[in-house]
């Protein structure tokens, strides 16, 4: 997958000093307080047990190239940029683009990432059955909007949809998983990447 290369390509982009694997996850651009932790959380690849328990409980299919990508990390918080709160002047952490993943502690204490199966839990009225929601990013410079990631199970293709919608309105639409993440990964770095 491309998309992987460009996760690949985040570890180059750091020095060594701003780089940290934490067991449960990789941090690129450490921050000095939290949170966040760092602009960029990539979590370590979905256990083979983990996987097997997500797919033989799921009542969603997961198309392989979603496995593939839960083959490589189990999801990703990227992004991340400091927010003032409108008048408050208070700031607020924000992952522009979240790859959901299944969480595997339960103790709080680690770094997870958001867990696919409760946020594929929240659709807008009239998404199709056969969609599953795997994600979600907000344009760089629309940080009020989040955008929701559906993958068709059926035909692999990936659809967005406008957070707390009513009902669901496609807003944007790609041929495979892989481009669907380049596109919106290549957006964001451009406008984002420091």
């Amino acid at each position: 997958m491309e998309f992987l290369e460009r996760i690949e390509r985040l570890r180059s982009h750091y020095d060594k000093s701003k780089c940290k694997d934490i067991g449960t996850a990789w941090l690129y651009g450490l921050y000095d307080l939290t949170p966040p932790l760092a602009e960029h959380i990539v979590f370590a690849p979905m256990p083979h047990e983990v996987m097997r328990h997500m797919l033989d409980s799921y009542k969603r299919a997961f198309p392989s190239a979603l496995l593939t990508l839960y083959g490589a990390m189990n999801g990703a918080d990227l992004f991340w940029v400091p927010r003032l709160l409108g008048k408050s002047k208070r700031r607020l952490a924000l992952s522009h683009f979240s790859l959901y993943g299944v969480p595997l502690t339960t103790d709080r204490k680690h770094v997870e990432p958001f867990h696919i199966s409760i946020e594929d839990l929240s659709r807008p009225k009239g998404t199709p059955d056969n969609w599953l929601k795997f994600g979600s990013y907000y344009m760089p410079d629309d940080a009020l909007n989040r955008l929701e990631l559906f993958i068709d199970t059926e035909s692999n293709r990936v659809f967005a949809t406008k957070h707390g919608s009513d009902v669901c309105r496609v807003t944007a639409e790609w041929e495979s998983l892989d481009s669907a993440l380049c596109e919106i990964f290549d957006t964001l770095a451009a406008t984002l990447l420091r």
